[in-house]
């Protein structure tokens, strides 16, 4: 549709519409102040962009953050950027309670040649300052992959790193041009896996994903 990939972070000309009063006005404070939004699966059939945010409650750290889906037209997007690296992560605030795993899991990567990217809670933490975090949060990641035989080396990779962590590792694989799949299906070996793409979520067989 676009090019665009899912996790991708975008800036937008105009605040995405959203069907919410309430919810609209948390768009429009978002964009006010010039925060990106991250691209999602495409929710209708309408030649839109899926986009979404998530807002922590200042007062009410207890609650859970809130999750806003959104809308917009790919001629509204002026700026995207890929997710921050684990290393971006790792300097932000949240993160020393971790800071040995994090650099742990780093150098693990830097070593195989992996570049970690960072979404989710441990995310909007980093790009909003504000409570995303909450002990119990898994840290998810996103690797781009060159095809099966790469995946399968990363997602070993992963499980072998998340046996030595004090938190779980969640996240995907990302085919580019393709889509991403969940790096514990992937694990499984089935002759089919989860493909999801800004545009449609499918099936496929894991022959087909190499490049």
């Amino acid at each position: 549709m676009t090019g665009l990939r899912r996790h991708a972070l975008v800036w937008l000309t105009a605040a995405p519409q959203v069907d919410d009063a309430t919810e609209e006005a948390l768009a429009a404070k978002w964009h006010a102040e010039g925060r990106p939004f991250v691209i999602c699966r495409r929710r209708s059939e309408r030649d839109e962009v899926s986009v979404g945010f998530c807002v922590a409650y200042e007062k009410f750290p207890d609650i859970r953050p809130r999750r806003v889906g959104a809308r917009t037209f790919s001629a509204h997007i002026v700026r995207t950027a890929r997710p921050p690296t684990l290393a971006e992560v790792a300097r932000c605030g949240p993160a020393r309670d971790h800071a040995a795993s994090f650099q742990r899991l780093a150098d693990a990567a830097a070593h195989t040649g992996l570049d970690l990217r960072v979404y989710g809670s441990w995310m909007w933490q980093v790009l909003t300052g504000e409570a995303h975090v909450r002990p119990t949060s898994d840290l998810d990641l996103l690797v781009d992959v060159a095809g099966p035989d790469e995946a399968e080396e990363v997602a070993g990779f992963l499980a072998r790193q998340e046996a030595e962590l004090p938190f779980k590792l969640d996240g995907e694989l990302s085919f580019v041009g393709l889509g991403e799949v969940q790096w514990r299906e992937f694990l499984l070996g089935t002759p089919e896996v989860l493909l999801k793409a800004v545009d449609s979520v499918r099936m496929v067989a894991r022959a087909a994903l190499r490049p």
